[in-house]
């Protein structure tokens, strides 16, 4: 996991408090560089648009994790993927709560595609169900944290090992 720079915490504090008062496509640059203490330069050397911030803290892990070998690659990877996400749940309530569900469910989902794809393509599975489990993936993770997170981290890691592998099976 790429560990963010401090100017790039600020601006996801700001704009999460941002979202508290405004919907956040009306968020500009000024008023979140405002927000963060941080100068636009800085903005700019990060991102391009207020919801990149967003879309930089929905993903978890760097290119080094995008290449999984085998089972054991792909549980740590799920324990660590819900880990991640637990610790980022206000994230994933505040953009339930602004109806940017599709934005939420895009990013986390051609993230996870980006990582399984070239181990599930090596085992054959297609990209119809390659699709298919990554979008179960995503919805059950959503889901989860909207449901205040009854199951422990290590059920939900192996509930979603589980289902994967029967699709995987399926193919």
């Amino acid at each position: 996991m790429l560990k963010k720079s401090f100017a790039q915490d600020c601006l996801y504090t700001a704009i999460m408090r941002l979202m508290k008062e405004k919907d956040v496509h009306d968020i500009t640059v000024k008023e979140l560089v405002l927000k963060a203490g941080v100068s636009r330069s800085t903005f700019y050397r990060y991102y391009t648009q207020p919801m990149d911030v967003l879309r930089d803290y929905l993903q978890p892990f760097n290119d080094n994790n995008a290449h999984l070998d085998d089972e054991e690659d792909k549980k740590v990877y799920l324990r660590r993927f819900y880990q991640y996400y637990t610790s980022h749940s206000e994230l994933i309530y505040a953009l339930v709560q602004a109806n940017k569900t599709e934005f939420l469910r895009e990013t986390i989902y051609s993230h996870i595609l980006e990582v399984f794809t070239a181990m599930m393509t090596n085992k054959g599975i297609s990209s119809f169900l390659q699709k298919a489990s990554v979008g179960l993936c995503v919805e059950i993770l959503i889901v989860w944290i909207i449901n205040d997170r009854k199951e422990k981290i290590e059920e939900m890691t192996d509930t979603v090992h589980n289902m994967v592998s029967v699709i995987e099976r399926v193919s």
